[in-house]
């Protein structure tokens, strides 16, 4: 919700020029892929079939993000710009929570 609110609020700065038209599938979709494959991976016991299945989910999400661009893209070509920055945004920072959190599961360094 952060995220929203901060979009929201740098267009009326007049910081965003727009609000991305797909900003509310963008960020939901980001949501639902990263929390779908931290869930899997965070169940992963196995040390040897987690980093396969890591580097496996990583080129399956890239293949369906590269998709949802495309759609993206196709659907609002003026807004284009705009909607493929939010959407590097999201996934950049997202993916780093996603592995601050698996990296503290791999390496044992957990706090309460």
């Amino acid at each position: 919700m952060a995220i929203l609110a901060i979009v929201n609020f740098g267009y009326h700065q007049g910081w965003i020029p727009q609000i991305p038209s797909f900003l509310y599938e963008t960020t939901l979709f980001v949501i639902f892929t990263t929390a779908l494959i931290f869930i899997y991976l965070y169940r992963s016991d196995n040390a040897s079939f987690f980093v396969q299945l890591y580097l496996l989910s990583m080129a399956v999400k890239l293949l369906a993000y590269f998709a949802y661009n495309l759609i993206m893209i196709l659907d609002d070509r003026r807004g284009a710009v705009i909607n493929v920055m939010y959407f590097l945004l999201a996934y950049f920072i997202f993916t780093a929570v996603e592995i601050g959190f698996l990296y503290k599961k791999i390496s044992g360094k957990s706090k309460p």
